[in-house]
Protein backbone atom coordinates (compact mmCIF):
# COMPACT_ATOMS: atom_id res chain seq x y z
CA UNK A 1 0.00 0.00 0.00
CA UNK A 2 1.62 3.08 -0.69
CA UNK A 3 1.33 6.33 0.99
CA UNK A 4 -1.28 7.96 -1.04
CA UNK A 5 -3.12 5.05 -0.81
CA UNK A 6 -2.77 5.07 3.05
CA UNK A 7 -4.39 9.18 3.06
CA UNK A 8 -7.30 9.41 4.55
CA UNK A 9 -10.13 10.91 2.42
CA UNK A 10 -11.67 14.59 3.31
CA UNK A 11 -14.87 14.71 4.70
CA UNK A 12 -17.62 16.43 2.93
CA UNK A 13 -17.57 19.11 4.88
CA UNK A 14 -13.89 19.67 4.93
CA UNK A 15 -13.49 18.87 1.18
CA UNK A 16 -16.96 21.65 0.41
CA UNK A 17 -15.31 24.31 2.93
CA UNK A 18 -11.80 23.78 0.88
CA UNK A 19 -13.57 23.66 -2.26
CA UNK A 20 -16.67 25.56 -2.53
CA UNK A 21 -16.75 25.92 -6.18
CA UNK A 22 -16.57 22.33 -7.46
CA UNK A 23 -18.64 21.19 -10.61
CA UNK A 24 -20.88 19.60 -8.35
CA UNK A 25 -21.68 22.19 -6.33
CA UNK A 26 -22.51 20.65 -3.10
CA UNK A 27 -22.26 23.13 -0.29
CA UNK A 28 -22.58 21.98 3.17
CA UNK A 29 -26.10 22.78 4.41
CA UNK A 30 -26.39 25.20 7.12
CA UNK A 31 -27.17 22.58 9.66
CA UNK A 32 -23.37 21.19 9.28
CA UNK A 33 -22.16 24.98 9.12
CA UNK A 34 -23.76 25.55 12.41
CA UNK A 35 -22.56 22.52 14.02
CA UNK A 36 -19.26 23.37 12.89
CA UNK A 37 -19.22 27.08 14.07
CA UNK A 38 -20.60 25.66 17.61
CA UNK A 39 -17.74 22.62 18.00
CA UNK A 40 -15.27 25.41 17.44
CA UNK A 41 -16.90 27.72 20.33
CA UNK A 42 -17.07 24.63 22.40
CA UNK A 43 -13.30 24.13 22.64
CA UNK A 44 -12.91 27.82 24.27
CA UNK A 45 -15.06 26.83 26.75
CA UNK A 46 -14.23 26.27 30.42
CA UNK A 47 -13.34 23.00 30.85
CA UNK A 48 -14.89 23.11 34.63
CA UNK A 49 -18.02 24.38 32.86
CA UNK A 50 -18.21 21.42 30.27
CA UNK A 51 -17.71 18.96 33.08
CA UNK A 52 -19.91 20.05 35.57
CA UNK A 53 -22.79 20.83 33.19
CA UNK A 54 -22.20 16.94 32.04
CA UNK A 55 -21.86 15.87 35.21
CA UNK A 56 -25.26 17.79 36.62
CA UNK A 57 -27.48 17.08 33.54
CA UNK A 58 -26.60 13.53 34.18
CA UNK A 59 -26.96 13.59 37.60
CA UNK A 60 -29.78 12.05 39.78
CA UNK A 61 -30.52 15.19 41.25
CA UNK A 62 -30.87 16.65 38.34
CA UNK A 63 -33.45 14.26 36.64
CA UNK A 64 -35.58 14.41 40.14
CA UNK A 65 -36.15 17.73 39.94
CA UNK A 66 -36.86 18.15 36.06
CA UNK A 67 -39.24 15.38 36.34
CA UNK A 68 -41.08 17.37 39.44
CA UNK A 69 -40.68 20.83 37.85
CA UNK A 70 -42.63 19.39 34.90
CA UNK A 71 -45.33 17.25 36.57
CA UNK A 72 -45.49 20.34 38.65
CA UNK A 73 -46.42 22.51 35.77
CA UNK A 74 -48.59 20.64 33.89
CA UNK A 75 -50.69 19.86 37.35
CA UNK A 76 -51.47 23.13 37.71
CA UNK A 77 -52.31 24.21 34.55
CA UNK A 78 -55.52 21.37 35.42
CA UNK A 79 -55.89 22.35 38.40
CA UNK A 80 -55.22 26.32 38.21
CA UNK A 81 -57.69 26.03 35.22
CA UNK A 82 -60.13 23.82 37.26
CA UNK A 83 -59.96 26.33 39.92
CA UNK A 84 -60.78 28.84 37.90
CA UNK A 85 -63.69 27.84 35.52
CA UNK A 86 -65.92 28.49 34.18
CA UNK A 87 -65.00 32.31 35.04
CA UNK A 88 -61.81 31.89 33.22
CA UNK A 89 -63.72 32.23 30.04
CA UNK A 90 -64.83 35.88 30.23
CA UNK A 91 -62.52 36.77 33.53
CA UNK A 92 -58.68 37.55 33.63
CA UNK A 93 -56.64 34.82 35.07
CA UNK A 94 -53.58 35.52 34.35
CA UNK A 95 -52.69 36.89 37.85
CA UNK A 96 -53.54 33.96 39.37
CA UNK A 97 -52.28 31.14 37.28
CA UNK A 98 -48.89 33.21 37.33
CA UNK A 99 -48.38 32.77 40.86
CA UNK A 100 -48.79 28.77 40.67
CA UNK A 101 -46.00 28.88 37.99
CA UNK A 102 -43.73 31.07 40.04
CA UNK A 103 -43.81 29.15 43.16
CA UNK A 104 -43.24 25.93 40.81
CA UNK A 105 -40.10 27.38 39.45
CA UNK A 106 -38.67 29.45 42.66
CA UNK A 107 -38.02 25.81 44.54
CA UNK A 108 -35.66 24.55 41.89
CA UNK A 109 -34.34 27.63 41.13
CA UNK A 110 -33.69 29.31 44.23
CA UNK A 111 -33.08 26.39 46.60
CA UNK A 112 -31.77 23.69 44.90
CA UNK A 113 -29.36 25.23 42.33
CA UNK A 114 -27.86 27.35 44.96
CA UNK A 115 -27.32 24.23 47.30
CA UNK A 116 -25.93 21.77 44.45
CA UNK A 117 -23.19 24.78 43.69
CA UNK A 118 -22.70 24.62 47.09
CA UNK A 119 -22.66 20.70 47.38
CA UNK A 120 -20.56 20.53 44.35
CA UNK A 121 -17.15 22.37 45.40
CA UNK A 122 -17.79 21.16 48.78
CA UNK A 123 -17.69 17.66 47.28
CA UNK A 124 -14.65 18.54 45.29
CA UNK A 125 -13.05 19.63 48.65
CA UNK A 126 -13.75 16.74 50.77
CA UNK A 127 -13.13 14.01 48.60
CA UNK A 128 -9.59 15.09 47.54
CA UNK A 129 -10.38 15.74 43.98
CA UNK A 130 -9.82 19.47 44.18
CA UNK A 131 -5.97 18.54 44.79
CA UNK A 132 -5.62 17.10 41.30
CA UNK A 133 -7.86 20.31 39.82
CA UNK A 134 -5.30 22.88 41.77
CA UNK A 135 -1.73 21.19 40.19
CA UNK A 136 -3.49 21.57 36.38
CA UNK A 137 -2.96 24.87 34.59
CA UNK A 138 -6.64 25.97 35.88
CA UNK A 139 -6.74 28.93 37.96
CA UNK A 140 -8.99 29.02 41.24
CA UNK A 141 -10.77 31.42 39.57
CA UNK A 142 -11.93 29.28 36.58
CA UNK A 143 -12.63 26.50 38.76
CA UNK A 144 -15.53 28.65 40.72
CA UNK A 145 -16.89 30.36 37.41
CA UNK A 146 -17.28 26.79 35.67
CA UNK A 147 -19.09 25.51 38.72
CA UNK A 148 -21.04 28.84 38.79
CA UNK A 149 -21.84 28.48 35.08
CA UNK A 150 -22.73 25.09 35.40
CA UNK A 151 -25.71 26.27 38.38
CA UNK A 152 -26.36 28.91 35.54
CA UNK A 153 -27.14 26.82 32.59
CA UNK A 154 -29.26 24.54 34.92
CA UNK A 155 -31.53 27.58 35.74
CA UNK A 156 -31.44 28.21 32.29
CA UNK A 157 -32.96 24.41 31.44
CA UNK A 158 -35.41 25.41 34.57
CA UNK A 159 -36.87 28.45 33.03
CA UNK A 160 -36.71 26.93 29.35
CA UNK A 161 -39.51 24.23 30.58
CA UNK A 162 -41.52 26.27 32.28
CA UNK A 163 -41.50 29.03 29.53
CA UNK A 164 -44.28 27.65 27.43
CA UNK A 165 -46.47 27.49 31.02
CA UNK A 166 -45.40 31.29 31.85
CA UNK A 167 -46.64 32.78 27.89
CA UNK A 168 -49.51 31.23 28.91
CA UNK A 169 -51.01 32.92 31.59
CA UNK A 170 -50.04 36.01 29.38
CA UNK A 171 -52.85 34.70 26.91
CA UNK A 172 -55.29 34.41 29.97
CA UNK A 173 -55.34 38.39 30.44
CA UNK A 174 -54.98 40.44 33.66
CA UNK A 175 -51.19 40.03 33.83
CA UNK A 176 -48.97 42.16 31.36
CA UNK A 177 -45.41 41.46 30.29
CA UNK A 178 -43.42 43.75 31.67
CA UNK A 179 -44.69 42.32 35.22
CA UNK A 180 -43.97 38.71 34.01
CA UNK A 181 -40.77 39.65 32.77
CA UNK A 182 -39.54 41.72 35.65
CA UNK A 183 -40.09 38.88 37.81
CA UNK A 184 -39.11 36.47 36.73
CA UNK A 185 -35.56 38.17 35.86
CA UNK A 186 -35.13 39.01 39.31
CA UNK A 187 -36.21 35.59 40.55
CA UNK A 188 -33.02 34.79 38.04
CA UNK A 189 -31.13 37.43 39.74
CA UNK A 190 -31.11 35.87 43.21
CA UNK A 191 -30.52 32.79 42.14
CA UNK A 192 -27.40 33.40 40.44
CA UNK A 193 -26.27 35.77 43.98
CA UNK A 194 -27.48 32.84 46.29
CA UNK A 195 -25.05 30.25 44.01
CA UNK A 196 -22.20 32.72 44.21
CA UNK A 197 -23.19 32.75 47.54
CA UNK A 198 -23.18 29.51 48.41
CA UNK A 199 -19.76 28.30 46.83
CA UNK A 200 -18.70 31.05 49.53
CA UNK A 201 -19.94 28.79 51.77
CA UNK A 202 -18.14 25.91 50.65
CA UNK A 203 -14.63 27.30 51.23
CA UNK A 204 -14.94 27.72 54.67
CA UNK A 205 -13.80 24.79 55.97
CA UNK A 206 -12.89 21.10 54.61
CA UNK A 207 -14.04 19.56 57.70
CA UNK A 208 -16.85 16.90 57.23
CA UNK A 209 -18.34 18.26 60.66
CA UNK A 210 -18.32 21.32 59.88
CA UNK A 211 -19.32 21.06 56.46
CA UNK A 212 -22.82 19.40 57.50
CA UNK A 213 -23.46 22.64 59.96
CA UNK A 214 -22.83 24.68 56.94
CA UNK A 215 -24.99 22.58 54.64
CA UNK A 216 -27.63 22.82 57.18
CA UNK A 217 -27.16 26.60 57.67
CA UNK A 218 -27.33 27.18 54.07
CA UNK A 219 -30.20 25.37 53.51
CA UNK A 220 -32.68 27.78 56.38
CA UNK A 221 -30.97 30.24 54.75
CA UNK A 222 -32.13 29.34 51.15
CA UNK A 223 -35.32 28.97 52.57
CA UNK A 224 -35.45 32.39 54.44
CA UNK A 225 -34.96 34.06 51.26
CA UNK A 226 -37.12 32.17 48.74
CA UNK A 227 -40.28 32.90 51.32
CA UNK A 228 -39.14 36.83 51.55
CA UNK A 229 -38.38 36.75 47.79
CA UNK A 230 -41.61 34.64 47.20
CA UNK A 231 -43.89 37.87 49.42
CA UNK A 232 -42.46 40.47 47.14
CA UNK A 233 -42.86 38.58 43.86
CA UNK A 234 -46.43 38.16 44.68
CA UNK A 235 -47.09 41.39 45.92
CA UNK A 236 -45.10 42.75 42.61
CA UNK A 237 -47.62 40.32 40.55
CA UNK A 238 -50.65 41.89 42.02
CA UNK A 239 -49.56 45.24 41.52
CA UNK A 240 -48.12 44.37 38.19
CA UNK A 241 -50.72 46.99 36.29
CA UNK A 242 -50.02 50.01 38.95
CA UNK A 243 -46.65 49.50 38.43
CA UNK A 244 -44.54 52.79 37.56
CA UNK A 245 -42.78 51.64 34.36
CA UNK A 246 -42.85 55.00 32.52
CA UNK A 247 -41.02 57.12 34.91
CA UNK A 248 -37.36 57.62 34.90
CA UNK A 249 -37.01 56.83 38.58
CA UNK A 250 -38.39 53.26 38.40
CA UNK A 251 -35.42 52.23 35.59
CA UNK A 252 -33.14 53.99 37.37
CA UNK A 253 -33.61 52.37 40.74
CA UNK A 254 -33.83 49.14 38.79
CA UNK A 255 -30.31 49.83 37.33
CA UNK A 256 -29.18 50.79 40.58
CA UNK A 257 -30.14 47.52 41.93
CA UNK A 258 -28.84 45.51 39.03
CA UNK A 259 -25.04 46.92 39.25
CA UNK A 260 -25.16 46.29 42.95
CA UNK A 261 -26.22 42.68 42.33
CA UNK A 262 -23.43 42.16 39.25
CA UNK A 263 -20.96 43.95 41.97
CA UNK A 264 -21.28 41.31 44.41
CA UNK A 265 -21.95 38.17 42.41
CA UNK A 266 -18.21 39.09 41.34
CA UNK A 267 -17.30 39.75 44.80
CA UNK A 268 -18.46 35.95 45.91
CA UNK A 269 -16.52 34.83 42.78
CA UNK A 270 -13.08 36.53 43.92
CA UNK A 271 -13.58 35.51 47.10
CA UNK A 272 -14.20 31.67 46.66
CA UNK A 273 -11.73 31.71 44.07
CA UNK A 274 -9.46 33.46 47.20
CA UNK A 275 -10.07 30.80 49.65
CA UNK A 276 -9.10 27.87 47.52
CA UNK A 277 -6.32 29.00 45.80
CA UNK A 278 -2.51 28.35 46.44
CA UNK A 279 -0.78 30.31 49.55
CA UNK A 280 1.69 32.43 47.97
CA UNK A 281 -1.01 34.04 45.90
CA UNK A 282 -2.08 37.73 46.87
CA UNK A 283 -5.89 36.89 47.48
CA UNK A 284 -6.74 40.86 49.17
CA UNK A 285 -6.04 43.09 45.90
CA UNK A 286 -9.01 42.17 43.79
CA UNK A 287 -11.32 41.67 46.72
CA UNK A 288 -10.59 45.41 47.53
CA UNK A 289 -10.76 46.98 44.06
CA UNK A 290 -14.36 45.31 43.88
CA UNK A 291 -14.78 46.76 47.68
CA UNK A 292 -13.91 50.05 46.10
CA UNK A 293 -15.99 49.98 43.27
CA UNK A 294 -19.03 49.25 45.12
CA UNK A 295 -18.01 52.85 47.14
CA UNK A 296 -18.12 54.65 43.79
CA UNK A 297 -21.36 53.11 43.20
CA UNK A 298 -23.49 53.49 45.97
CA UNK A 299 -21.91 57.30 46.33
CA UNK A 300 -22.82 57.91 42.79
CA UNK A 301 -26.54 56.45 42.91
CA UNK A 302 -26.80 57.61 46.18
CA UNK A 303 -26.04 61.34 45.19
CA UNK A 304 -28.44 61.03 42.26
CA UNK A 305 -31.03 59.92 44.89
CA UNK A 306 -30.40 62.84 47.06
CA UNK A 307 -30.48 65.35 43.88
CA UNK A 308 -33.83 64.37 43.66
CA UNK A 309 -34.97 64.69 47.23
CA UNK A 310 -32.71 67.11 48.83
CA UNK A 311 -33.97 65.23 52.17
CA UNK A 312 -31.84 65.65 54.99
CA UNK A 313 -32.48 61.73 55.74
CA UNK A 314 -31.26 60.46 52.53
CA UNK A 315 -27.83 61.93 54.18
CA UNK A 316 -28.90 59.64 57.20
CA UNK A 317 -29.22 56.82 54.94
CA UNK A 318 -26.55 57.67 52.62
CA UNK A 319 -23.94 56.63 55.91
CA UNK A 320 -25.90 53.53 57.60
CA UNK A 321 -25.79 51.12 54.92
CA UNK A 322 -22.07 51.49 54.38
CA UNK A 323 -21.55 51.65 57.67
CA UNK A 324 -23.08 48.43 58.49
CA UNK A 325 -20.86 47.30 55.03
CA UNK A 326 -17.13 48.31 56.56
CA UNK A 327 -17.34 47.24 58.81
CA UNK A 328 -18.90 43.44 58.06
CA UNK A 329 -15.87 43.62 55.79
CA UNK A 330 -13.38 45.64 58.25
CA UNK A 331 -14.11 42.82 60.32
CA UNK A 332 -12.87 40.14 57.55
CA UNK A 333 -10.18 42.05 56.72
CA UNK A 334 -8.69 42.70 60.13
CA UNK A 335 -8.19 38.49 60.51
CA UNK A 336 -5.61 38.85 57.41
CA UNK A 337 -2.13 38.02 57.51
CA UNK A 338 -0.08 40.31 56.93
CA UNK A 339 3.08 38.02 55.92
CA UNK A 340 3.80 38.42 51.80
CA UNK A 341 5.34 35.53 49.84
CA UNK A 342 8.35 36.92 47.29
CA UNK A 343 5.80 35.95 44.97
CA UNK A 344 3.42 38.76 46.08
CA UNK A 345 6.61 41.32 46.73
CA UNK A 346 7.88 40.86 43.25
CA UNK A 347 3.95 42.61 42.35
CA UNK A 348 3.86 45.66 44.62
CA UNK A 349 3.77 49.40 43.69
CA UNK A 350 7.69 50.44 43.40
CA UNK A 351 7.31 54.64 42.80
CA UNK A 352 6.60 56.95 45.90
CA UNK A 353 3.18 57.77 44.67
CA UNK A 354 2.36 54.25 43.88
CA UNK A 355 2.86 52.95 47.54
CA UNK A 356 1.76 55.74 49.07
CA UNK A 357 -1.43 54.95 46.80
CA UNK A 358 -1.88 51.62 46.67
CA UNK A 359 -0.29 50.04 49.69
CA UNK A 360 -3.42 49.52 51.24
CA UNK A 361 -4.39 47.21 48.68
CA UNK A 362 -2.26 44.94 49.97
CA UNK A 363 -2.82 41.93 52.09
CA UNK A 364 -2.63 42.66 55.73
CA UNK A 365 -4.78 43.11 59.44
CA UNK A 366 -3.60 46.94 58.98
CA UNK A 367 -3.95 47.55 55.60
CA UNK A 368 -7.17 46.25 55.76
CA UNK A 369 -8.36 48.27 58.81
CA UNK A 370 -6.97 51.58 57.10
CA UNK A 371 -8.79 50.91 54.19
CA UNK A 372 -11.91 50.30 55.71
CA UNK A 373 -11.43 53.06 57.74
CA UNK A 374 -10.13 55.57 54.84
CA UNK A 375 -13.37 54.42 52.75
CA UNK A 376 -15.84 55.45 55.38
CA UNK A 377 -14.31 58.83 56.14
CA UNK A 378 -14.39 59.95 52.51
CA UNK A 379 -17.74 58.47 52.10
CA UNK A 380 -18.47 60.81 55.11
CA UNK A 381 -16.55 64.01 53.46
CA UNK A 382 -18.94 63.49 50.38
CA UNK A 383 -22.20 63.58 53.06
CA UNK A 384 -20.67 66.18 54.56
CA UNK A 385 -20.11 68.78 51.23
CA UNK A 386 -22.78 68.05 49.98
CA UNK A 387 -25.25 68.57 53.17
CA UNK A 388 -23.13 71.93 53.82
CA UNK A 389 -24.41 72.82 49.92
CA UNK A 390 -27.83 72.51 50.43
CA UNK A 391 -27.86 73.65 54.22
CA UNK A 392 -26.30 76.93 52.42
CA UNK A 393 -28.19 77.32 49.83
CA UNK A 394 -31.64 76.43 51.71
CA UNK A 395 -31.13 78.31 55.04
CA UNK A 396 -29.38 81.45 53.50
CA UNK A 397 -27.48 82.42 56.79
CA UNK A 398 -30.57 80.63 59.80
CA UNK A 399 -29.16 78.70 62.12
CA UNK A 400 -30.57 74.90 61.66
CA UNK A 401 -29.93 71.65 62.91
CA UNK A 402 -27.09 69.46 61.74
CA UNK A 403 -28.03 65.78 63.48
CA UNK A 404 -27.35 63.92 59.53
CA UNK A 405 -23.51 65.35 60.40
CA UNK A 406 -23.17 64.73 63.43
CA UNK A 407 -24.45 61.29 62.72
CA UNK A 408 -22.26 60.64 59.84
CA UNK A 409 -19.26 61.71 62.44
CA UNK A 410 -20.30 59.33 65.33
CA UNK A 411 -20.88 56.47 62.86
CA UNK A 412 -16.97 56.81 61.04
CA UNK A 413 -15.91 57.02 64.64
CA UNK A 414 -17.44 53.89 65.58
CA UNK A 415 -16.76 51.71 62.75
CA UNK A 416 -12.72 52.83 63.82
CA UNK A 417 -13.39 52.33 67.80
CA UNK A 418 -14.64 48.80 67.34
CA UNK A 419 -12.79 47.64 64.40
CA UNK A 420 -9.48 48.69 66.08
CA UNK A 421 -10.54 47.04 69.27
CA UNK A 422 -11.01 43.55 67.22
CA UNK A 423 -7.81 43.91 65.57
CA UNK A 424 -5.62 44.77 68.32
CA UNK A 425 -7.56 41.44 70.03
CA UNK A 426 -6.73 39.60 66.92
CA UNK A 427 -3.22 40.95 67.27
CA UNK A 428 -2.84 39.33 71.05
CA UNK A 429 -4.30 36.18 70.15
CA UNK A 430 -1.97 35.58 67.60
CA UNK A 431 1.13 35.64 69.54
CA UNK A 432 0.08 32.72 71.34
CA UNK A 433 -2.44 30.76 68.50
CA UNK A 434 -3.15 30.84 65.06
CA UNK A 435 -6.34 33.01 64.23
CA UNK A 436 -7.99 32.31 60.55
CA UNK A 437 -10.85 35.05 58.90
CA UNK A 438 -13.65 34.28 60.97
CA UNK A 439 -12.13 34.19 64.06
CA UNK A 440 -11.88 38.14 63.76
CA UNK A 441 -15.18 38.40 62.19
CA UNK A 442 -17.00 36.92 65.31
CA UNK A 443 -14.66 38.92 67.54
CA UNK A 444 -15.67 42.23 65.66
CA UNK A 445 -19.44 41.21 66.05
CA UNK A 446 -18.48 40.15 69.79
CA UNK A 447 -17.28 43.55 70.65
CA UNK A 448 -19.67 45.67 68.61
CA UNK A 449 -22.77 43.81 70.76
CA UNK A 450 -20.81 44.17 73.95
CA UNK A 451 -20.31 47.79 73.39
CA UNK A 452 -24.26 48.21 72.99
CA UNK A 453 -25.56 45.91 75.69
CA UNK A 454 -22.75 46.88 78.65
CA UNK A 455 -24.06 50.45 79.51
CA UNK A 456 -27.33 49.57 78.81
CA UNK A 457 -27.76 46.67 80.98
CA UNK A 458 -26.05 48.66 83.86
CA UNK A 459 -27.87 52.30 83.57
CA UNK A 460 -30.63 49.83 84.18
CA UNK A 461 -29.16 47.97 86.82
CA UNK A 462 -28.24 51.13 88.68
CA UNK A 463 -31.25 53.50 88.06
CA UNK A 464 -34.22 51.11 87.40
CA UNK A 465 -35.24 49.93 83.97
CA UNK A 466 -38.63 52.55 84.66
CA UNK A 467 -35.98 54.76 84.47
CA UNK A 468 -33.74 53.97 81.58
CA UNK A 469 -32.97 57.40 79.36
CA UNK A 470 -30.29 58.19 77.05
CA UNK A 471 -27.29 59.93 79.57
CA UNK A 472 -23.50 60.55 78.37
CA UNK A 473 -23.08 57.08 80.03
CA UNK A 474 -23.93 55.49 76.88
CA UNK A 475 -21.16 56.75 74.81
CA UNK A 476 -20.09 53.20 73.93
CA UNK A 477 -23.62 52.24 72.93
CA UNK A 478 -23.50 53.22 68.93
CA UNK A 479 -26.62 52.10 68.34
CA UNK A 480 -28.92 54.15 70.90
CA UNK A 481 -26.52 56.94 70.17
CA UNK A 482 -26.67 57.02 66.62
CA UNK A 483 -30.95 56.55 67.15
CA UNK A 484 -30.14 59.62 69.20
CA UNK A 485 -28.16 61.53 66.68
CA UNK A 486 -30.58 61.08 63.53
CA UNK A 487 -33.30 62.55 65.90
CA UNK A 488 -31.98 65.73 66.42
CA UNK A 489 -31.84 64.63 70.04
CA UNK A 490 -27.99 64.32 70.76
CA UNK A 491 -26.64 68.31 70.16
CA UNK A 492 -28.03 68.85 73.94
CA UNK A 493 -25.12 66.60 75.20
CA UNK A 494 -21.97 67.34 73.75
CA UNK A 495 -19.88 65.56 75.67
CA UNK A 496 -20.87 62.34 73.70
CA UNK A 497 -19.36 63.47 70.46
CA UNK A 498 -16.25 64.45 72.06
CA UNK A 499 -15.87 60.97 73.85
CA UNK A 500 -16.38 59.15 71.26
CA UNK A 501 -14.19 61.41 69.08
CA UNK A 502 -11.35 61.20 71.01
CA UNK A 503 -11.65 57.36 71.44
CA UNK A 504 -11.48 57.12 68.06
CA UNK A 505 -8.39 59.18 67.80
CA UNK A 506 -6.86 57.11 70.53
CA UNK A 507 -7.84 53.66 68.91
CA UNK A 508 -6.75 54.71 65.42
CA UNK A 509 -3.56 55.42 66.54
CA UNK A 510 -2.69 52.77 68.77
CA UNK A 511 -3.04 50.52 65.38
CA UNK A 512 -1.37 52.42 62.91
CA UNK A 513 1.84 51.92 65.75
CA UNK A 514 1.36 48.32 64.71
CA UNK A 515 0.47 48.65 61.03
CA UNK A 516 4.15 49.96 60.33
CA UNK A 517 5.82 46.87 59.47
CA UNK A 518 3.18 46.58 56.96
CA UNK A 519 4.04 49.32 54.77
CA UNK A 520 7.42 48.81 55.33
CA UNK A 521 7.35 46.06 52.42
CA UNK A 522 8.96 47.25 49.29
CA UNK A 523 9.40 45.49 45.65
CA UNK A 524 11.35 42.65 45.29
CA UNK A 525 13.11 42.08 41.77
CA UNK A 526 12.26 39.16 39.70
CA UNK A 527 15.10 36.57 40.05
CA UNK A 528 16.81 35.44 36.88
CA UNK A 529 15.36 31.77 37.19
CA UNK A 530 11.79 33.11 37.45
CA UNK A 531 12.36 35.16 34.56
CA UNK A 532 13.59 31.82 32.76
CA UNK A 533 10.99 29.71 33.65
CA UNK A 534 8.37 32.57 32.38
CA UNK A 535 10.23 32.64 28.83
CA UNK A 536 9.88 29.05 28.64
CA UNK A 537 6.07 29.37 29.73
CA UNK A 538 5.04 31.92 27.33
CA UNK A 539 8.13 31.43 24.76
CA UNK A 540 8.93 34.69 24.65
CA UNK A 541 12.84 35.89 24.59
CA UNK A 542 14.43 36.65 28.01
CA UNK A 543 16.39 38.73 27.32
CA UNK A 544 13.68 41.26 26.15
CA UNK A 545 11.75 40.52 29.39
CA UNK A 546 14.67 41.36 31.32
CA UNK A 547 15.71 44.30 30.02
CA UNK A 548 12.20 45.35 29.82
CA UNK A 549 12.02 45.27 33.84
CA UNK A 550 8.77 43.27 33.02
CA UNK A 551 7.13 41.81 36.62
CA UNK A 552 6.50 38.75 36.22
CA UNK A 553 3.89 37.88 38.96
CA UNK A 554 2.09 35.02 36.41
CA UNK A 555 4.59 32.74 37.68
CA UNK A 556 3.31 30.30 40.25
CA UNK A 557 6.71 30.18 41.56
CA UNK A 558 7.63 31.50 45.05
Amino acid sequence: MTSMDSTPAPSGLDEALSNPFRADHQRPSRASRFDATIDRLSERLNPILVKEARQALKSRQFVITFSLLLACGWAWSLVGIALASPGIYFAPGGTFMLIGYYFVLAAPVLVVVPFSAFRSLAAEREDGTFELLSITSLGSRQIVTGKLGSAILQMVVYYSALAPCIGFTYLLRGIDIFTIAFVLFYTFVTSVMLAALGLVVATVTRSRQWQVVLSVLLLIGLLVVTVAWSITAVNIIFSGNSMPYQTLDFWTSNLAVVTFCISFVVLFVLVAAAMISFASDNRSTKLRVVMMVQQVLWTGWMTYCWMRTEADEMLVVFMVFPGIYWYLMGALMVGENAQLSPRVKRSLPQSFLGRMLLTWFNPGSGTGYSFAVANMASLFLVVAVLGMLAEAAALAGAPDNFGWLLFGLLATCYVVIYLGIARLIVLGIRQFAYVGMFVPFLIGLFVSLLGCATPAFLQAWWFGYSELEYSPFQASNWMWTLAEAANDDLLSTPAVPLVVGASAALVYGLNLLFAIYEVEYVRQETPQRVIEDEHDRVGAPSSEKSASGEDHHLSREP
